[in-house]
């Protein structure tokens, strides 16, 4: 059962999973990409840079779920960092 945590709570803790590259909750990165995708590309961008090959590849993943209802604009600036 998943706690309902505000927005910005839920925003930072993805960061800090990114940061620390703490992969037991990659699951709670993915959940936010893929369900609240106003600040998602942030974290595309920073799962990206840490150039973490599983973090990288969540990106992907995420990306590939979510591209068809991605806004236009935000799809193409995550497939330019992605692709």
């Amino acid at each position: 059962m998943r706690v309902a945590f505000p927005f910005q709570v839920r925003h930072r803790w993805c960061e800090l999973v990114v940061k620390h590259t703490y992969a037991q909750a990659y699951a709670d990165v993915e959940h936010f990409l893929i369900h609240d995708q106003a600040m998602g590309v942030y974290l595309y961008g920073e799962l990206m840079v840490h150039e973490d090959p599983e973090q990288q590849a969540l990106a992907r993943r995420c990306l590939s779920l979510v591209r068809e209802e991605m806004d236009q604009s935000a799809r193409k600036v995550v497939e330019e960092m992605i692709l």
